[in-house]
């Protein structure tokens, strides 16, 4: 046990050295060596890969997958909820996730949401999700990206906004550059945090990704 602990303290300080000296290559090689010494902490359990197409009445045929619980039809378990956002009744009027859905999340201004971890293939990606939203034309709900590296440094990134709108519609394709975070950061799991800004009550359903930058 001495002697496995001592090779992965040598190991470690090794790829700090190849991190610090800052070529492409030794970064990429960080990212291929790191995943296989040390676990994600906020890893997902398991990496679903049931794909389907809920955005292809709108034009987009890129294949996505459900975010944990984005469909809150059970309830909203792994995501952590703040300042009054709650599971409510009403769902998006397309039924995008299947004819019997029921439910959506309710963001009233001041709240927060945050998904569970969940996997992702290298490369960037995009989330999408459908939305409606009562109040200030001004107010916006902002996405950010919450990646959680296997040494456990916690980066926020800026995931995009959408804007104010009175009826239910599909969020712009929120285009996320990860490709050169995750070289450095080692981690293929993330979390998307969800916030109103403005005065603005937003409502939220059918959260998918597109983990494949696939089109």
């Amino acid at each position: 046990m001495v002697v496995v602990r001592r090779v992965v303290r040598y190991c470690l300080c090794a790829l700090a050295l190849l991190a610090l000296s800052g070529s492409t290559a030794n970064a990429a090689l960080l990212s291929g060596i790191l995943p296989g010494l040390l676990s994600t902490p906020d890893r997902p359990a398991r990496c679903d890969e049931t794909t389907s197409q809920p955005f292809a009445d709108w034009g987009d045929t890129s294949d996505y997958v459900l975010v944990p619980g984005g469909d809150f039809e059970s309830g909203a378990a792994g995501w952590t909820l703040a300042g009054g956002a709650a599971i409510t009744s009403g769902n998006e009027p397309f039924r995008v996730g299947g004819p019997g859905d029921r439910r959506s999340l309710s963001l009233p201004a001041g709240s927060a949401v945050t998904t569970p971890p969940m996997c992702f293939a290298p490369g960037d990606l995009k989330l999408r999700f459908f939305a409606v939203s009562t109040g200030s034309s001004a107010s916006y709900l902002q996405v950010r990206v919450v990646v959680k590296s296997a040494l456990g440094i916690l980066s926020i990134l800026d995931g995009g906004t959408m804007s104010t709108n009175s009826v239910w519609v599909p969020s712009p394709q929120l285009k996320l550059y990860l490709t050169n975070v995750t070289s450095l950061i080692s981690t293929d799991a993330v979390s998307f945090r969800f916030v109103p800004a403005g005065s603005a009550s937003w409502r939220i359903d059918d959260v998918y990704l597109d983990p494949f930058k696939d089109g």
